[in-house]
C-alpha cells in the first residue's frame, strides 16, 4: 500500500512537473487534495526521483568532464566545452531539476498551510534544501533561469530571472532548509541541518561571502555528527552508507537490479578487473589526467581510488576513477565532511588568514604531508594549494567546474581549448528555444 501511494503521488507529480509546452511549468497533475500530512515524505521523495530519473549520471558529470581533470572520448563536446545545442543530454541537465522543483513545491506549499504539525517540519526542510540545490544546479549549468514556486499562469511563458535573484533564492531555501531540520542522527539518504549548512557554506564560498561560508563549515565540523574517514575506500560511497564523512547523498531508483550504472557507467574502466576478472561498469572512454595523478604524495591514501590499464578501444595506458562503488542503488554524494574543513580553510584565506589547521586535519586523514603557516608567502599562495587540495579530494564529485571559475581557471582553459568565454554555461536545450519565444539562448552559442 505504501509502495503503491508512492507511485500515485510522488511519482505523478515528479513526472508532470515539467509542461510539454515549456518545459518547466510544475504542473501538479496530481491534486492538492492528494496530499495529507501522513503522505507528505512520499512527495519529498518523489522530488528525489524527479531528479535523478535514472539520469543523474549524465548531467551529474557533464561540467566535470569539461574541467581540466577529467578526459573523455564519449562526450565530444563537454570534452572541448563546445556543446551542441541539440546535444540529448542537455535535456536532462534542463528538465530534470525542474521535476525535482515541481515536487518540492507541492510539499512547500503543503507545509506552509500547516506550520502548526511540528511533525512536517524536518520534511518540509528537505524540500527546502531539494529545491536549492536543484536551483543550484540549474545556475551552475545555465546562469539565469526561470523560478517556478508553483501556481503559475499556464498560459503565460516564464522568463529568465538574473543570476543574482536566482542565487538569493537559492540562498533564501537553504537557509530555510537549515533551520527547519533537524541535527543528523542516522542515514545519509535523510537530510538533516549540517547537509543544509554545508550546501550554504558551498554556496557562500562561491558567491563571495566568505566569512558566511566559514561559519557555516565550522558548525558542521564542531556538530560532532561526522568525523573524517580513516579510509576512503569505495565504501564511504555506498548508498546509504555508515560512514560517518558523507554527510547526504542521493540515491538512484535501481534498474533491473544492474548494477553497471550510476556514476561508474561515466567513469568506470569497462572490461574485466585486472584485479579479479571481476566485470567493470563503463565503456572505459573517460578517464583521470596523468597530471593530476602525479600531484598525490606516494604515501596519500586517496592514490587507490585510481588503476592503471590500457583503455578498451585504444592503445594507450590511462588512470581510471574507481571510487565509487558498483550497486544495484547507485548513489551520488551531495556533501560530505571534507568539503567543510577546505571551505574553511579557503573562506579564512580570501579574507587574508592563512591559518592551515583545517587543512592539516584533513591531510592528516589522508596520510599527506603537513604544512605550516610559514610555507605560504602569501594568502594567495595557501588558496593555491588549497586548489590544488580540492582537484585531489574531489575528483568525480561534480566541484571541479565551479572551482575553476571560482579561482579563475574556467576562462583560462577555455581559451586553450579555443572556446569563447561563454561557454563557461552550457547552452540552453534547443528545444526550448522553440517551446518559449521568450527565451533567447546563452551568449556565443
Amino acid at each position: 500500500m505504501k509502495h503503491s501511494l508512492y507511485l500515485s503521488i510522488s511519482a505523478i507529480i515528479g513526472l508532470s512537473a515539467c509542461s510539454n509546452q515549456l518545459d518547466v511549468r510544475p504542473d501538479h497533475l496530481a491534486s492538492p487534495s492528494m496530499i495529507n500530512s501522513n503522505n507528505l515524505a512520499l512527495v519529498v521523495n518523489g522530488a528525489k526521483l524527479g531528479l535523478t530519473n535514472n539520469a543523474f549520471n549524465l548531467y551529474y558529470s557533464l561540467t566535470e568532464i569539461m574541467g581540466d581533470d577529467v578526459q573523455t572520448l564519449a562526450y565530444a563536446g563537454y570534452e572541448s566545452c563546445n556543446v551542441p545545442v541539440a546535444e540529448n543530454a542537455l535535456q536532462f541537465a534542463y528538465r530534470y531539476p525542474y521535476q525535482c522543483v515541481g515536487n518540492a513545491n507541492a510539499a512547500i506549499h503543503y507545509w506552509e498551510a500547516h506550520k502548526d504539525e511540528s511533525a512536517l517540519r524536518p520534511i518540509a526542510g528537505e524540500a527546502y534544501l531539494l529545491r536549492g540545490y536543484a536551483y543550484s544546479l540549474l545556475n551552475e549549468q545555465f546562469g539565469q533561469v526561470a523560478l517556478m514556486k508553483g501556481g503559475e499562469d499556464p498560459l503565460t511563458f516564464p522568463l529568465r530571472e538574473s543570476e543574482d535573484k536566482v542565487k538569493a533564492f537559492v540562498e533564501a531555501d537553504l537557509r530555510q532548509a537549515v533551520e527547519l531540520l533537524p541535527d543528523f542522527t542516522s542515514g545519509v539518504t535523510k537530510a538533516s541541518k549540517q547537509a543544509a549548512q554545508l550546501l550554504l557554506a558551498r554556496h557562500c564560498l562561491n558567491n563571495g561571502k566568505y566569512k558566511d561560508a566559514v561559519d557555516m563549515a565550522e558548525a558542521v565540523i564542531n556538530s560532532g555528527k561526522f568525523s573524517l574517514a580513516d579510509k576512503v575506500d569505495s565504501a564511504m560511497f555506498l548508498y546509504n552508507t555508515s560512514s560517518r564523512e558523507m554527510i547526504y547523498a542521493i540515491g538512484e531508483a535501481s534498474n533491473s537490479g544492474s548494477k553497471m550504472l550510476g556514476l561508474n557507467s561515466v567513469f568506470g574502466a569497462g572490461g574485466f578487473a585486472p584485479w579479479g576478472g571481476e566485470q567493470l561498469a563503463g565503456n572505459g572512454n573517460t578517464w583521470i589526467d596523468e597530471a593530476l595523478i602525479n600531484t598525490y604524495e606516494d604515501t596519500d591514501v586517496r592514490k587507490k581510488w585510481y588503476f592503471k590499464r590500457k583503455g578498451l578501444t585504444f592503445d594507450l595506458e590511462v588512470n581510471y576513477l574507481n571510487k565509487f562503488p558498483m550497486e544495484a542503488t547507485p548513489s551520488y554524494p551531495v556533501c560530505r565532511l571534507a568539503e567543510a574543513y577546505l571551505i574553511a580553510a579557503e573562506g579564512k584565506a580570501r579574507q587574508g588568514n592563512v591559518d592551515v589547521t583545517h587543512f592539516n586535519t584533513l591531510r592528516g586523514k589522508r596520510k599527506a604531508s603537513l604544512r605550516t603557516t610559514g610555507d605560504f608567502a602569501s594568502a594567495q599562495a595557501f588558496l593555491d594549494m588549497i586548489e590544488s587540495e580540492r582537484r585531489r579530494e574531489f575528483t568525480g564529485e561534480r566541484l571541479r567546474w565551479s572551482d575553476m571559475r571560482r579561482f579563475g581557471k574556467a576562462l583560462p582553459w577555455l581559451s586553450s581549448l579555443q572556446q569563447p568565454g561563454g561557454h563557461v554555461l552550457l547552452p540552453l536545450p534547443e528545444r526550448l528555444l522553440v517551446l518559449n519565444p521568450n527565451i533567447k539562448q546563452n551568449s556565443d552559442y
